[in-house]
């Protein structure tokens, strides 16, 4: 037997009624579940917030760590370095290993999180830290140039442990505040709830109840075949169906909500074409919200600024990154040709300026050094000269002022002309003749001393991080050609000392054999003189005899 629709309406709303009593049974089970919840948050989130922070904490000390190794600490075994070491193989694993544990309660995204900031400390920050410790494992490795120019770079700030240090710490206090907000929003939810909800259930039972009678009176009059057509399109807009045909709009109740129902339709289609725009990539793709109030609408607009935004800055991130690769390879490469031909001033400028020519895709170089043979009349010489895959070999003398070159050497900053005057220079290949785009002059100083100038000039304007490059070079190249003018030095004055050596032994083996020979004069001398004395004693006596003999005369 088919049931009157107000037969079905009264047993519904009977069933209804039954709905809500066992509802509110439900609800006080809900809120007793509420309560273990609220104790899991006491158990998990909160002691996993502390040890996020503590997390936050040691990832902060081991910046002033690790700078307190490259600058302040060159012993051995100092309280800070212990620290450090202790943080690489204690702290952080034990620490690591709690957070772990927590995580097994914690949801996907959150895993993942902790995930990409444990990889980013262990793959990646820590590794950096043990090449800086290895680096700087011994007093006499703070000596070394090549080592503090390699090393202290990256502690410096904006270098690539700071910088790295202090993403992590914007990753990590950012799962600070996602947590922090989850564990507050809990708790002022749940505590809420549980002291309101039981009330307004009750309340709303009521109310319900009652407006199921009033409701199935009216319902059971006029309501019965615009609800069930409402009724079939919720179905299919519950499966993802957004139907094709209109509900009939009308004046009344009922009316309204097919009106609105069908705008709310309209403005579903019009989200999905929206979202398949953005999913493919169109951030220019046209949405209007419903109203200023669509929360919906605005979160999809608000959604589709910060992709835009994020794949903005992906996309500058990524130029970045390929920026510092290159100036790190370009650091790498130049280490290894700065230390052959240390001791060729002209080959070790060779191969600096054409080295640097092609790896800044330049057009052709040169490079000046410093002539101080003669302290009263300096000058800049050029020791080396590249242009289009060949050596060049001029000679050139500039005076200390005279054109950009002396003038560069003068005021100790680098000059870089986009506006080149005419006939300054000419760059020449097999396609012709031209004038640079672009000149780039960079004083070579180390210890606030200059020794030389770099000048290489392009067809293309040299961008700012190829000018930061070229410095950082210019620097590390001016402590080698200190280093090689240090060496010839040396070398000129070990060999003048051995030539010096050489003529005092001559010397004094010319003077021991004078003084052999005076020797001899003076034994020949005295032997001659001893033989006088003796000549004049004969002599002598035959006076003595011949006076003598005369005396006897006289007297005879």
């Amino acid at each position: 037997m088919k049931l009157k629709i107000a037969a079905k309406i009264g047993i519904g709303y009977g069933i209804m009624t039954l709905a809500l009593i066992i509802n509110a049974l439900l609800t006080n089970n809900a809120l007793r579940n509420n309560r273990e919840v609220n104790q899991n948050i006491t158990d998990v989130y909160t002691p996993s917030l502390e040890f996020i922070n503590d997390l936050y904490s040691r990832i902060s000390d081991s910046r002033m760590l690790i700078k307190s190794w490259v600058f302040i600490d060159k012993i051995s075994d100092t309280p800070d370095k212990l620290r450090l070491k202790s943080l690489h193989e204690i702290q952080y694993p034990e620490l690591h290993d709690t957070l772990q544990y927590y995580s097994q309660f914690w949801s996907a995204e959150q895993k993942e999180t902790l995930g990409n900031i444990d990889a980013a400390i262990n793959d990646t920050l820590f590794p950096l830290h043990n090449y800086v410790m290895e680096q700087l494992s011994s007093f006499e490795s703070y000596d070394d140039p090549f080592i503090v120019f390699e090393v202290t770079p990256m502690t410096e700030e904006g270098g690539d442990i700071m910088v790295l240090t202090q993403k992590i710490l914007d990753q990590i206090s950012s799962f600070q505040q996602e947590l922090e907000e989850i564990t507050n929003k809990a708790r002022a939810e749940m505590v809420k709830s549980f002291d309101n909800f039981r009330t307004f259930i009750f309340l709303m039972g009521f109310g319900m109840v009652l407006a199921a009678i009033i409701i199935g009176y009216i319902t059971i009059q006029s309501l019965v075949n615009p609800i069930n057509n409402t009724k079939n399109i919720l179905l299919q807009m519950s499966k993802g169906i957004l139907p094709e045909d209109n509900l009939k709009e009308g004046s009344d109740e009922t009316g309204q909500m097919a009106k609105a129902l069908n705008m709310l339709i309209r403005s579903l289609k019009e989200i999905s074409n929206f979202a398949i725009e953005i999913g493919k990539g169109n951030f220019k793709s046209e949405f209007q919200p419903l109203s200023e109030d669509d929360a919906l609408g605005n979160s999809l607009l608000e959604m589709r600024e910060e992709l835009n935004k994020a794949s903005n800055e992906e996309e500058k991130r990524k130029v970045e990154d390929s920026h510092r690769n290159w100036a790190s390879q370009g650091v790498a490469q130049f280490s290894d040709i700065l230390r052959k031909n240390v001791d060729d001033i002209e080959e070790l400028s060779y191969n600096i300026i054409s080295n640097l020519v092609q790896y800044t895709n330049s057009n052709q170089g040169g490079i000046f050094i410093l002539n101080d043979n003669d302290p009263g009349s300096l000058f800049l010489e050029m020791t080396a000269c590249y242009a289009f895959d060949r050596r060049k070999f001029l000679e050139k003398k500039i005076e200390i002022g005279e054109g950009l070159v002396g003038r560069c050497y003068q005021e100790k900053e680098k000059i870089y002309l986009t506006d080149i005057p005419k006939d300054y220079i000419k760059i020449t290949s097999g396609l012709g003749e031209d004038n640079p785009k672009s000149l780039l002059l960079v004083p070579l100083i180390y210890n606030d001393l200059i020794y030389g100038i770099i000048e290489i000039a392009s067809l293309n304007q040299y961008q700012e991080y190829e000018i930061e490059f070229i410095e950082r070079i210019a620097e590390i190249i001016a402590a080698t050609i200190s280093t090689a003018k240090s060496n010839i030095q040396t070398t000129i004055l070990l060999e003048k000392s051995q030539q010096q050596a050489e003529e005092m032994a001559a010397q004094e083996e010319e003077m021991r054999q004078n003084m052999e020979e005076m020797q001899a004069t003076q034994e020949e001398l005295q032997r001659k003189q001893e033989s006088i004395i003796k000549i004049a004693e004969e002599v002598f006596e035959e006076e003595e005899k011949i006076r003598e003999f005369i005396k006897r005369y006289k007297e005879l």
